[in-house]
């Protein structure tokens, strides 16, 4: 063999190598495209979300609610938080049904560091579970429990929902780094259309046994003034669903005048239900007929 033809065999090697590998990228990022990855406390206190696109890039937030953490100028709580995006990069196949891909991280632009709005303290914070991340796995559908890591199994929570599983229903990410594991969940086709748009109106304002039911549990624990929920306004989609309720609001002591306030909600895939943020509502805040 001459050295022409083995330089020029070892350059089709190399470029069929290289094909290969840039296929087994393609794939990977192809079955991920779309989906919705959480990392949760399960109780829906607080989450960290992913959603991927199909050339491994992604777009995230992070937000935890600290109700109790209040103070003189917010009143009705702390939440932290954050939006960032970023990318994985060099997809390594380990074996059958896991992949290690390297991953970088930025916070989006914008983010002031604090701010008080509406009585509630809105915090900047990290991406949980990503702040620290390098390289991850990325385990597919199929992966049998046994080889999988006893803190991913932890926070995936599928010991509880699903206790007879044997292998792993869904696509997950396991960072080892920061001890987080993300859950992928399927939404439907349009969901985008519903992201786009933020809030989603109700078709329907009118207050059902389940809106009635969804406040309750968004509530308990709650004393000093009584919420009567008079219509649902709207929903919006994240891992889970935000619920925004119009409430008939009366501090509890007598002859207290009656007020009208937002309630906003979050509900996790579980149906644990969290208090985001109660917002007062002035009746003629857009009324400009009249005035001087």
């Amino acid at each position: 063999m001459n050295k022409k033809f083995a330089a020029l065999l070892t350059a089709v090697l190399v470029a069929v190598m290289v094909l290969v590998s840039g296929l087994a990228d393609e794939e990977l990022f192809t079955q991920i495209q779309g989906k919705w990855f959480e990392f949760s406390s399960g109780a829906g206190a607080w989450s960290t979300e992913l959603i991927m696109d199909e050339k491994g890039a992604f777009n995230g937030n992070f937000h935890d609610s600290e109700m109790g953490e209040i103070g003189d100028t917010y009143p009705d709580g702390t939440v932290y938080g954050c939006t960032f995006h970023g990318q994985f990069t060099e997809p390594e196949k380990v074996d059958e049904t896991t992949w290690k891909v390297k991953v970088t991280v930025e916070m989006d632009e914008g983010q002031v560091p604090e701010a008080i709005e509406d009585g509630v303290r809105y915090v900047t914070s990290g991406p949980y579970g990503l702040e620290k991340a390098q390289t991850v796995l990325i385990y597919t559908p199929g992966t049998p429990l046994d080889k999988l890591p006893e803190g991913f199994m932890m926070w995936s929570h599928l010991q509880e929902t699903n206790p007879d599983s044997k292998e792993l229903p869904y696509y997950a990410i396991w960072n080892e780094t920061d001890d987080a594991g993300f859950v992928s969940i399927d939404y439907p086709e349009n969901l985008e259309l519903t992201i786009t748009g933020g809030w989603k109106p109700a078709a329907d304002p009118a207050v059902t046994d389940d809106v009635k039911a969804l406040l309750a549990k968004g509530m308990d624990g709650l004393v000093g003034v009584n919420y009567v929920p008079v219509a649902y306004l709207g929903s919006q989609v994240v891992a889970g669903t935000n619920h925004a309720i119009l409430c008939q609001a009366t501090v509890v002591y007598p002859g207290a005048e009656p007020y009208f306030a937002i309630v906003y909600l979050y509900e996790d895939i579980q149906g644990n239900v969290t208090l985001m943020n109660i917002a007062d509502f002035d009746v003629g805040m857009f009324c400009t007929y009249g005035a001087d």
